[in-house]
């Protein structure tokens, strides 16, 4: 079988599995029906020239934070996806099959994550469409090619911190703490809600630290003001070290973890 052929076998899989709770998907579209109406109300209260620390995205609170929010549910779903799905390999019982099967750890990796990464990413497209449709937030300026190496950049990130989370499940055989805690510091430090200007000199030091911090300040610069990739040269750089940093290191740690678990036996142990 090709990678291709692979991976739409997982994504056939795990959509049969979604399938049979249709309820939750359901839910998964209105949470986002929901939110998008709360955000534009809140957003009637921030006016641009009492928020100057809005300025640099265009004073427009509502458009402002539509986008960290659609961006931040994303990333921590892809994020999360690697450590759930090995997670509920291991209590079916079916952990040990996969892994020894004749297919690469990058498309157990990728082919695991498809379906929620595509779910996430239907979530985060209904959100900018409900904004931009109903609500009337203004992305005319949208400059599509660095927004997209932003995504890009990023989602190669959160994916390789979720390879970490999964080592964990594998290494503990418990549920994966590290990407709640990291996707709760991202949310304060990363300017999700908030630019990260408003927060005090020590917190404003270790938010140049979380990836998401360049990442919403890139998509929402070329989103909302149309920058180019030479104005977004440093956002972009320093996602791109992350990446390189982060993404081969996950795959040490994870082949070290299946290694790990292969000398002590416990491999399909949960």
């Amino acid at each position: 079988m090709t990678l291709i052929h692979q991976l739409l076998a997982f994504l056939k899989r795990d959509y049969l599995l979604a399938g049979s709770s249709r309820l939750m998907f359901v839910w998964q579209v209105m949470s986002v029906t929901f939110a998008a109406p709360m955000l534009y109300y809140l957003g009637r209260l921030i006016q641009p020239a009492t928020s100057p620390h809005l300025a640099a995205f265009g004073g427009d609170y509502f458009a402002f934070v539509i986008l960290g929010v659609a961006t931040f549910g994303f990333l921590t779903a892809v994020m999360g996806a690697a450590a759930g799905t090995l997670r509920q390999e291991q209590l079916i019982g079916t952990l040990e099959p996969l892994l020894v099967a004749p297919v690469s750890y990058l498309t157990l990796a990728l082919g695991g994550t498809l379906w929620t990464t595509l779910v996430a990413g239907g979530q985060a497209l209904i959100y900018v469409l409900l904004a931009a449709r109903v609500f009337g937030a203004d992305f005319g300026h949208g400059a599509l090619g660095p927004t997209a190496v932003a995504l890009v950049l990023s989602t190669g990130i959160y994916a390789a911190l979720g390879v970490m989370a999964a080592a964990f499940v594998l290494v503990f055989k418990h549920a994966d703490p590290l990407t709640t805690v990291f996707a709760a510091f991202s949310s304060l430090l990363g300017g999700v809600f908030y630019p990260t200007t408003v927060l005090p000199p020590a917190l404003h030091s270790l938010a140049q630290l979380v990836p998401l911090t360049y990442t919403l300040r890139a998509i929402r610069l070329a989103v909302l003001e149309g920058y180019s990739f030479a104005a977004l040269w440093q956002e972009l750089l320093i996602l791109g070290l992350f990446a390189g940093l982060l993404i081969p290191l996950a795959g040490l740690i994870f082949r070290w973890a299946i290694n790990n678990a292969k000398r002590a036996g416990t491999l399909g142990a949960y």
